[in-house]
């Protein structure tokens, strides 16, 4: 419990270490069974700490511990948790301001590379609704429910779903990464984007190497 806690807030410095988040901005979560720990409000990541997470009942709702409100995102991320159960271990929400720029300017976020297919997974695109609303963890959840690991929402930031805190830190800074090189290739001439079919292919093979990685263990 304790190094689940420890783990969690050292991975909300880091998101602050890399510039994708600011100020009180963003928050973060990580399941442990029933109840989920959850960064707390008006809470610089970059202050987090075991001590002041939140922890909270993921069907009821209810905050069992901590002193401090939890994440006015709490209902996004609990609405995720109940729609997908084990299968994701943490929910990391960053305001990155490279990916938010260019998902708020209608830019592409289709793969460019190997790295947007094989890290981030199924991505979705979800319009502006209130910060914290019911409405944006409605639309949220149904794009989870849709197959979606990272979800990008406009004039906001971005979600990734972790079956890892390790996965979902990578997916924070391989969506930030891939805005930056949108930009770079629309300066340079325009971006030319992965076909689907070459987009199959490399979700093949990561099906594969994950096989063996199975078998090896």
């Amino acid at each position: 419990m304790g190094d689940l806690r420890r783990e969690l807030a050292a991975y909300g410095r880091r998101l602050v270490s890399r510039g994708l988040v600011a100020g009180t901005g963003g928050n973060l979560s990580a399941r442990d069974g029933r109840v989920a720990w959850i960064s707390p409000s008006g809470v610089a990541l970059e202050d987090l700490s075991a001590r002041i997470l939140c922890r909270v009942d993921i069907e009821s709702g209810r905050q069992l511990e901590g002193r401090m409100r939890p994440s006015s995102e709490t209902r996004m991320h609990l609405e995720i948790y109940r729609e997908c159960g084990d299968a994701v271990a943490c929910i990391f929400h960053t305001h990155s301001p490279w990916a938010s720029g260019v998902i708020s300017s209608r830019g592409d976020v289709r793969p460019m590379f190997a790295e947007v297919v094989v890290e981030l997974g199924e991505i979705a695109v979800v319009p502006y609704h209130t910060p914290g609303s019911a409405e944006l963890a409605a639309v949220v959840r149904a794009a989870v429910a849709g197959g979606a690991e990272t979800v990008f929402l406009v004039n906001h930031g971005v979600v990734a779903l972790g079956r890892s805190l390790r996965q979902a830190y990578y997916r924070c800074c391989v969506a930030e990464d891939a805005a930056r090189s949108y930009i770079a290739a629309v300066l340079a001439g325009g971006p030319r984007f992965l076909s689907d079919e070459e987009a199959v292919k490399l979700k093949k093979m990561l099906a594969t190497e994950y096989r063996r990685s199975l078998i090896e263990k």
